[in-house]
């Protein structure tokens, strides 16, 4: 078989087989590298402590029983917070990118087909051009 028939056959054949389990990896690699970037689970375990550990003690000079309630609270409050927003971002990024990439998956189906038709186009435009002058 000549190598003009048996290049776009090989072609075919990666493009329909190996490609899709190639492109799986690559979606979930990514996803796992986002779940990891924004700590996800470490952040999700710990969203009820202290902002960076944070805690008031009662000593002869602080504020009291009182003061330690508040300023615990507080620093929760914030941990929760900070915490909260860096997980939802994070979400939000890994359904952006989800949604990005399927559109990927279903335009990888047609790139074929596209690259066929764009080849085709610019065949007819040259030989539109020639006739032209």
């Amino acid at each position: 078989m000549s190598a003009f028939i048996q290049l776009p056959l090989a072609y075919l054949l990666w493009h329909f087989t190996t490609a899709w389990g190639d492109l799986w990896r690559l979606y979930t690699n990514l996803i796992w590298f986002l779940w990891n970037l924004f700590s996800i689970k470490i952040l999700s375990s710990t969203l009820l402590s202290p902002w960076h550990r944070l805690t008031e003690r009662r000593t002869r000079g602080s504020a009291g029983l009182l003061g330690q309630i508040i300023i615990n609270t507080l620093t929760r409050f914030f941990g929760f917070f900070v915490r909260l927003g860096v997980i939802l971002f994070g979400l939000l990024s890994i359904a952006i990118f989800s949604a990005l990439f399927f559109s990927l998956f279903v335009l990888w189906v047609g790139m074929p087909l596209i690259a066929v038709g764009l080849i085709l186009y610019g065949i007819q435009g040259l030989f539109s051009a020639i006739l032209l002058t």
